[in-house]
């Protein structure tokens, strides 16, 4: 842009966006600008950077002077890309591989935790086998004992410390 655009400006602030459209260079450039005009970087109220009517001034007389040239900024139109189909093919590439490097580590992580849980589940059958096979002795000892008691119960005391066995289960006391 030229010292005219700069002249109509009347506003007090001029945003860092509007020099780049101004001079058409990114902010790498006002960056370099400012070293060498050896403007400082103001701040508004709100924390944004602004320059002044004279810092653009300023800005355009350097820039116009400049035998080095200043980075021009990448225009991205609407509808455009500015990323290749390359690098997307590569990015895609990488991610995948990425993908692949985080699944055969976390397989591996899996696989050599549970490499011992074979073990520990055939020992829970084994155990809850014998617990069952435990509970089923249990009950027939249980029958048993009844069988027992009721055998028991079937004698009455007669005199001299003997017993006389009555009739089975019926037992008068």
């Amino acid at each position: 842009m030229t010292a005219s655009a700069i002249d109509t400006i009347t506003e007090k602030e001029i945003t860092p966006k509007e020099i780049r459209e101004m001079l058409g260079i990114d902010n790498s450039g006002i960056q370099e600008l400012c070293k060498i005009a050896d403007i400082k970087l103001k701040k508004n109220n709100r924390g944004l950077t602004y320059f002044t009517k004279d810092d653009a001034d300023t800005l355009s007389k350097v820039s116009s002077k400049m035998t080095i040239p200043v980075p021009v900024k990448n225009i991205v139109y609407k509808g455009t890309n500015s990323i290749s189909n390359a690098s997307i093919v590569q990015l895609v590439d990488t991610l995948k591989n990425i993908e692949k490097a985080m699944t055969a580590k976390i397989t591996s992580v899996l696989d050599e935790k549970l490499d011992g849980m074979d073990d520990v589940v055939m020992e829970l059958i084994r155990v809850k086998t014998e617990n069952e096979t435990m509970r089923f002795k249990i009950n027939e000892l249980n029958k048993e004992n009844y069988k027992l008691k009721k055998e028991i119960n079937s004698f009455k005391k007669v005199p001299f410390g003997f017993y006389a066995k009555t009739s089975t289960g019926n037992n008068p006391f």
